[in-house]
């Protein structure tokens, strides 16, 4: 029995990312040091007291349980459950240990019918839920190897929740272990439901370890769907990696699609691991089609980690497209790792455009990360451009990484210019996480060729967003008002999203027109997301005018996003003016589609003229595309001017 597949295939199925990221990443080491052990024989049901609860028998109907062969239990007897318990503490005791999973996988081997129950019981009384869901379920898997009947039994006793779909499937992959026959005999008595699903993705992960094309021919007795889609890779990975020719010739066997795209994706990543020139031989005789982009791209990748060279070569060699062009982004980012140089020599020989903008990119991504110095040096010689600003963006933020300093001090040696600007903006970002103040007064300190209203509001966006009350009392300390209405927006936009009312209070602080208005337009929204009553009410104290305008619209947005009839009530309540032109007019735009008839009709009350004949035109225009009668006959009776009926009316017959 292979101890990793009895605790992977749970996590690859029923476990959130991080934790089987963890428990992949530290399992797999393991893997080939068990020896399988003899194949059991089928036999009646374990006895109850076998269980360390008293649980009932699956829902699913009788389960047939696998007894354990003499040798399995022999070379377990000599450890005590209190041996076990002793290690596992000792193991969880070095949590940041990389040795720390693949030791609980190990004494997994050890636990047999005689201990089983003692070691089940300190599992559950783990205080960590991720701890005690991963432990239990990793005894589960060991448990169901001897007892199946009672390890499912136990693991659908559990409280509802991932524990408990962690545990089952941990079960059902150590039943399949052993007895794939009767695992899959009971996983297909389930009624139909993610359980059964579930249970049944399981066993073919496990079949797959032993004999690939049995269980490709189980999987496609599957219910199509994307769960089933995403076993096609353990099938293949396997197979391909004992015999890739042979999994080549079944996999364009499979029927054109995503299951036969799948399945060659992954045996061109895995070939390509082994022997790189047969696999893109192999690639190129494929049929054009998203499977064949994606295995050229995973191959040429692939090979560019081995020798960059060769791989360089040959995406030369590629028609122009798109697998040429992210083939070459990825060969770039490969070889900057090792020799970012040579990458960068290549890069600048590549043809101009934008496969070459990215090469150049994603190589001095990679530089920067391992020598930013040398990196900076390099991109500050770059001619102006796209090209360059790019670059020197990446180069900020590892710069910054490690010394903000050091960062702030190459950039302001660069030209004035976009590159410098976004360089500036970078490290201020980063800068602001570290150091909010200094941060600040050094934007503070910065010249408009800096981009310094720019540096403010990501200062100000950023401290806000760690310690608001620290931000605002920074801003009100600015002596120079301009940098008050350039920084109180975008601090009051950011309170707005926990603290309408606040952010709506600090509204009135700020001075200058369009400041305040980009500021109320936000709150609005914000507000309008929690309680849109309330944010029409401070909407309403503020004099016609643009701020209240785009208040108002903001609002509106919002508010029919959420309940479109109590919108559309709240816009029978508007005084005449620009406020209501403008809500009616958001609105209108948000009902034009489901309802061109109440849209247009709405956008009729709209009093500016102007504003009303834009909106009603590019309504009706919309609606002659999707129901040219009922459109026709409103645009003959609306009151739309004789000139613009006579335009759109002609669409009507074409």
């Amino acid at each position: 029995m292979n101890d990793v597949k009895r605790f992977i295939l749970p996590i690859s199925i029923a476990v959130p990312a991080l934790l089987a990221g963890i428990a992949i990443g530290h399992f797999t080491s393991r893997g080939a040091s068990r020896t399988p052990p003899a194949q059991r024989t089928t036999a009646s049901a374990q006895s109850a007291d076998s269980s360390p609860r008293d649980v009932k028998p699956a829902a699913a109907g009788p389960i047939v349980s696998s007894s354990n062969s003499s040798d399995d239990s022999d070379r377990t007897d000599a450890v005590s459950s209190d041996n076990i318990i002793t290690r596992m503490k000792a193991a969880m005791a070095r949590p940041n240990s990389r040795h720390t999973y693949a030791t609980f996988s190990k004494l997994a081997d050890a636990i047999n019918p005689k201990n089983v129950r003692e070691v089940l019981a300190f599992a559950e009384s783990l205080q960590k839920p991720q701890e005690k869901s991963m432990i239990v379920s990793l005894i589960v898997g060991r448990w169901a190897e001897f007892d199946a009947q009672g390890a499912i039994g136990y693991a659908e006793s559990l409280p509802a929740g991932t524990s408990r779909n962690w545990a089952i499937t941990s079960a059902v992959s150590g039943w399949a272990e052993r007895d794939p026959t009767t695992a899959t005999a009971w996983a297909q008595q389930l009624p139909p439901g993610p359980a059964r699903d579930q249970a049944l993705q399981t066993i073919v992960s496990a079949l797959a370890e032993k004999d690939p094309n049995a269980a490709l021919t189980f999987l496609q007795t599957l219910p199509a769907g994307r769960n089933r889609q995403n076993l096609y890779w353990p099938i293949f990975s396997k197979w391909t990696a004992a015999n890739p020719v042979a999994a080549a010739e079944r996999a364009a066997q499979l029927p054109p699609g995503a299951s036969r795209d799948a399945a060659i994706q992954v045996i061109g990543s895995n070939w390509s691991n082994q022997d790189p020139e047969a696999a893109f031989a192999w690639a190129n005789t494929l049929p054009p089609g998203q499977g064949r982009n994606h295995a050229l791209q995973n191959i040429l990748s692939s090979w560019a980690n081995k020798d960059p060279q060769r791989a360089a070569t040959v995406v030369n060699g590629l028609p122009p497209g798109s697998v040429r062009d992210q083939s070459i982004g990825n060969i770039a980012r490969q070889w900057a790792q090792t020799d970012a140089r040579a990458a960068l020599t290549w890069s600048e020989q590549l043809p101009a455009g934008e496969a070459q903008r990215n090469a150049l990119r994603f190589a001095l991504m990679s530089w920067s990360q391992a020598d930013p110095s040398g990196a900076a040096e390099y991109v500050a010689s770059l001619p102006a451009g796209k090209v360059q600003e790019d670059a020197t963006a990446a180069v900020a933020m590892q710069l910054a990484n490690t010394d903000i300093q050091a960062a702030v001090t190459w950039a302001q040696r660069l030209p004035q210019g976009q590159a410098r600007e976004n360089a500036l903006t970078n490290i201020i970002s980063l800068w602001s996480d570290a150091d909010p103040q200094a941060a600040a007064d050094y934007a503070s300190r910065s010249t408009e060729a800096d981009g310094r209203n720019t540096l403010l509001e990501n200062v100000s966006r950023q401290w806000a967003r760690n310690d608001p009350d620290a931000a605002l009392r920074w801003a009100r300390t600015l002596p120079d008002p301009t940098l008050r209405n350039a920084v109180l927006p975008a601090i009051v936009s950011v309170v707005g999203e926990s603290d309408p009312r606040e952010a709506a209070r600090l509204v009135g602080q700020i001075t200058t027109g369009e400041a305040q208005s980009s500021a109320t337009a936000a709150v609005a929204w914000q507000w309008g997301g929690e309680d849109p009553q309330a944010a029409s009410s401070w909407i309403a104290a503020f004099p016609e005018g643009k701020t209240r305008e785009r208040a108002t619209e903001s609002l509106m947005n919002r508010w029919s996003q959420n309940d479109l009839y109590a919108a559309g009530a709240w816009l029978g309540t508007l005084p005449p003016g620009g406020s209501r032109d403008a809500a009616v007019s958001a609105y209108s735009r948000r009902v034009a589609s489901s309802d061109p008839q109440t849209a247009a009709q709405w956008a009729e009350t709209i009093g500016n003229e102007n504003v009303r004949n834009s909106q009603m035109e590019s309504i009706a225009s919309a609606w002659l595309r999707t129901d040219v009668t009922r459109a026709s006959a409103w645009i003959t009776n609306s009151s739309l001017s004789d000139e613009v009926k006579a335009r759109l009316l002609p669409q009507a017959r074409r």
